[in-house]
């Protein structure tokens, strides 16, 4: 297919998954912070409460021996109700000399340990252990339910913070490149449009800002610019064919004239004259009606259009000119196919492509038109066995003034250029294709009807 198609609604792709993953993991790393700097603050108060218990037990200048120990730790433990805090004095040797706490020994120093003070289970805590001058370790233990709550709770919210962000990030980036799709989707139909020949479309600016605003005003003048460069190029092309269409005419008229007053030599001569002036006349008025369709200045009647019968009237009109030729042409299947169109404009194209077969052909080839329906579509085709159109051609013989290197007959090069105007004129699209010999015709017009669907 000729023509550039876009789609309706651009998809999001990779987009929001990317946005959502990058937003996740960024959250992610911001709650893996909180928690390793929430669980560093806490530690670091129970260190700081530790030392500060420490210092009560470990007067300066009071005996710092096991026994005097001892009775320290009885005078302070003994007027608390409610601590958590748990005391122990080891010998060398790692025996307990005072408390009720059964623990490994720890290491000197801060140190996470667990113990059990006479309940069945072993809990976790965080001790500062001291040497003592003779030898001996007071070790000093804390825990704290709500510690131990806060330690447990961290990784849970964290987790559940990462999964929150996820969702959120994910919703967010869903919304934000769905925001940005419809604003593409904006651009795209009017390029869509554009490439179809519209050269009034322009993109929507409303409830834009920003850089959005600022690219569609840009787009928008270049486009404009566009449509001024085109239309002053299809103006200059119509005032020229039709101001030198007049005086060819003129001419015409006047070699005519003089036939009727010269012997036979100079009557040939002027009928050979004539021929040519018709020729180019044939050539403008060529012009005109292209430049006409690609404008959209052709006076037409869209309207609900059947296929099948104009087919079968551009058929029963050129079947004598193609036999003329020494070639025949055949009807296909004909499926009921109802399109949106100009029913002068299709009857022109179908005149237009079987005069090719006539004009660009050997004696003795057979062409076939046929009408199928696929998909949403209704496909006329007009098939030939001759020489064809080699594919490395088919796209410069679609251009204005270009013939393909097979055909030795006359013609202006514009038929296939005003047959592909009028299919984009209808939304549609002109194929060329390899019959196998010969080449195949494919118009694809958009379905206003269903009809029955073949393949």
């Amino acid at each position: 297919m000729r023509g550039l198609t876009f789609l309706a609604q651009p998809r999001i792709g990779r987009l929001a998954g990317q946005f959502g993953l990058a937003f996740a993991l960024a959250m992610a790393g911001a709650g893996a912070l909180l928690y390793w700097q929430a669980r560093a603050q806490i530690d670091d108060e129970v260190e700081t409460s530790l030392r500060r218990e420490q210092g009560r037990i470990l007067v300066p200048g009071a005996p710092q021996d096991t026994a005097s120990i001892a009775r320290r730790l009885s005078a302070i433990t003994g007027g608390r109700v409610i601590s958590d805090k748990g005391h122990m004095l080891l010998a060398p040797d790692g025996r307990a000399i005072w408390g009720r706490i059964e623990m490994a020994p720890p290491p000197p120093g801060f140190a996470d340990v667990r113990f059990r003070d006479g309940r069945p289970d072993w809990r976790e805590g965080h001790a500062l252990t001291a040497r003592l001058p003779d030898g001996a370790r007071l070790v000093i233990i804390e825990h704290s339910e709500a510690v131990e709550n806060i330690h447990a709770m961290l990784p849970r919210t964290a987790l559940i913070l990462v999964i929150i962000s996820i969702v959120v990030g994910s919703g967010a980036a869903w919304v934000f490149s769905a925001l940005i799709a419809q604003r593409l989707a904006r651009t795209m139909a009017a390029a869509d449009a554009l490439a179809r020949g519209d050269l009034s479309r322009r993109i929507p600016d409303a409830g834009l800002d920003g850089v959005f605003a600022q690219q569609v005003a840009g787009l928008n003048r270049m486009i404009e610019r566009m449509a001024d460069m085109v239309h002053s190029q299809r103006q200059f092309a119509s005032h020229l064919a039709h101001d030198l269409r007049t005086p060819l005419t003129r001419l015409r008229a006047l070699l005519q004239a003089d036939m009727a007053h010269t012997d036979e030599a100079g009557r040939q001569l002027l009928e050979r004259a004539e021929r040519e002036c018709r020729s180019i006349i044939a050539i403008f008025d060529a012009l005109l009606r292209l430049s006409e369709i690609e404008a959209g200045r052709h006076p037409t009647a869209m309207a609900p259009l059947p296929l099948a019968p104009i087919i079968e009237d551009v058929a029963e009109t050129m079947e004598p000119v193609i036999a003329d030729a020494g070639s025949r042409l055949e009807m296909g299947a004909l499926f009921p196919a109802t399109i949106r169109g100009d029913v002068g404009l299709v009857h022109q194209l179908l005149v237009n492509l079987l005069d090719n077969v006539a004009l660009h052909t050997p004696a003795q080839t057979c062409a076939t038109i046929g009408l199928s329906i696929a998909d949403d579509e209704a496909i006329i085709t007009i098939a030939d066995n001759g020489p064809g159109i080699a594919e490395a051609q088919r796209d410069r013989v679609m251009q204005p003034f270009e013939r393909g290197s097979a055909s030795n007959r006359p013609g202006s090069g514009l038929g296939l250029a005003i047959a592909d105007a009028i299919m984009r004129f209808h939304d549609g699209s002109l194929e060329l294709a390899d019959n196998g010999p010969g080449l195949a015709v494919r118009l694809r017009f958009p379905l206003l009807q269903t009809g029955l669907t073949t393949f």
